[in-house]
């Protein structure tokens, strides 16, 4: 039972090396102190542990659920509690998962970290996936951040939990010496790593007005609002001074772009005879012969080309597995604009004048294979967002800190332009060079570089490190097939 207290608490203490906290010691602390008690225990103890690791983990570091389901969804307090707990409890049981095959192999610490990279993949597909707080992220402004481009979040995660593990055998009497050279490698070979070894500026900086309409979220979905808003995003726009690429969020009008065309070409045709590009986040219906078909979408309003219909769709926040059954219940279950279809995955980049910009919707920049694929073309990064769901919680915060990783793995400037925040440029470095304060009405302008050239993770993706997490798997697995065939023979 104690060790059990412990393993919660040492979860508990994992999201605080992340934004806003970012206290990244505290990471490799928790996984440490994870790996330090699994140590000895039998399987099914070792997953019991995961599991209190795993409720420490979620349950604090993505608490700010309850804030969408409750204050935003409408779903009574003690209905939300339970909702925010029961997801918490699906994504701990990937370290109960992780507790018990550790222990299955024989608490090897390179099993450990194959494993653990491993689990995270598939926390990152699993059910559409889940890809928040991996490790790596925390390390995004350390050393270990120059491993990006080489192998993406997946190599710093792995170098994290390494790091980890070398904390471990330091304190250990009979002290690991190949594990604390490796951790150490890691971290002095990715000091002088960086995107521009394969990534070059293209000439001329380019101007960007990223447009924060700071529209509360219990008014932005109500038609009475509508003409409010347009009003707001234009007279934002309206302040712009000089020729720029203008955005607005993720349905930054909630109405869809058939519906709103008059005023947005109106706009459109303003900003792009000042010699501009308008692009904005808008619903978008389609006709089918069965009837319309809805995307959360991005277009190029005017002053260029493109629109981009988001791929990675949010469960019951973009649409509702199981509808027939589950629309109705409670209203959390249908929340406006819940009935999305997913994109195509070989939709074309966006263009804005001499620009190629690879567009991406809220949390689907959070999927590295995703970005790294539509980047090889791209001179720059848009991602979209409205993190107002979340509130003032710590949920907008890490979606930021995680939506940087992308800049550094493509060695590209990324724009960020969101409803109420965190709305910022971040540079080919992941260094972020401007940034609206949160929940504020505005415009930031500012300059960005575009940007050629590919990463060696934009070839590759994440499978080279995902075999090696495998890899580091087999000699634990060797073992204890021997063992087994031994005891057989006995």
């Amino acid at each position: 039972m104690r060790k059990r207290l412990i393993a919660l608490l040492a979860g508990l203490m994992y999201p605080f090396g992340f934004a806003p906290y970012d206290i990244w010691p505290l990471v490799l602390a928790s996984i440490a102190t994870l790996f330090w008690l699994l140590r000895d225990q039998s399987p099914r103890h070792a997953a019991l542990t995961g599991l209190c690791y795993g409720l420490g983990l979620f349950g604090f570091g993505v608490s700010w659920l309850y804030v969408s389901i409750h204050t935003y969804g409408y779903t009574p307090a003690w209905l939300s509690v339970i909702l925010t707990g029961l997801f918490c409890a699906g994504m701990a049981l990937y370290f109960a998962i992780l507790g018990a095959a550790s222990a299955t192999l024989g608490h090897r610490a390179l099993a450990f970290a194959g494993l653990w990279l491993l689990l995270d993949w598939a926390r990152g597909w699993f059910l559409t996936g889940f890809p928040w707080l991996y490790p790596g992220y925390a390390m995004i402004d350390t050393p270990l951040a120059g491993w990006a481009p080489v192998g993406g979040i997946w190599l710093i995660s792995l170098a994290t939990v390494f790091s980890s593990l070398a904390l471990v055998a330091l304190l250990d009497a009979r002290k690991q010496w190949p594990l604390i050279t490796l951790a150490i490698a890691l971290w002095l070979a990715a000091w002088p790593l960086s995107p521009r070894l394969w990534t070059t500026a293209l000439p001329d900086d380019h101007q960007v007005a990223l447009v924060q309409g700071n529209i509360p979220q219990d008014l932005k979905w109500l038609t009475t609002q509508q003409d409010a808003t347009r009003e707001i995003y234009a007279e934002l726009t309206a302040s712009i001074t000089q020729p720029a690429l203008v955005v607005w969020p993720e349905s930054a009008i909630t109405e869809f772009y058939q519906d709103a065309n008059d005023f947005l070409m109106h706009e459109g045709k303003q900003v792009a005879d000042e010699g501009g590009t308008l692009v904005s986040g808008i619903p978008w219906r389609v006709s089918k012969m069965s009837g319309y078909q809805y995307h959360n979408s991005i277009a190029v309003i005017d002053g260029g080309r493109g629109v981009y219909h988001k791929q990675k769709l949010v469960p019951f926040g973009e649409y509702v597995p199981l509808q027939d059954l589950l629309r109705g219940i409670i209203p959390f279950f249908d929340l406006p604009m819940s009935s999305f279809t997913r994109g195509l995955p070989d939709q074309e980049n966006l263009a804005a004048g001499p620009l190629t910009i690879a567009p991406f919707i809220c949390y689907e920049v959070l999927y590295p294979e995703l970005v790294a694929s539509r980047s090889h073309d791209a001179s720059v990064l848009l991602t979209v967002s409205n993190d107002a769901w979340f509130g003032t919680s710590n949920g907008p915060l890490q979606h930021f800190q995680m939506t940087r990783m992308r800049a550094l793995e493509t060695g590209r400037w990324l724009l960020r332009d969101t409803n109420n925040g965190v709305t910022a440029v971040v540079d080919d470095l992941g260094r972020v060079r401007a940034q609206l304060p949160q929940f504020e009405r505005g415009v930031l302008q500012t300059q960005f570089e575009a940007r050629t050239g590919s990463t060696p993770f934009m070839y590759t993706g994440g499978a080279p490190i995902w075999v090696l997490a495998a890899l580091l798997c087999l000699p634990a697995l060797r073992q204890r097939w021997r063992h087994r065939h031994e005891e057989r023979d006995q």
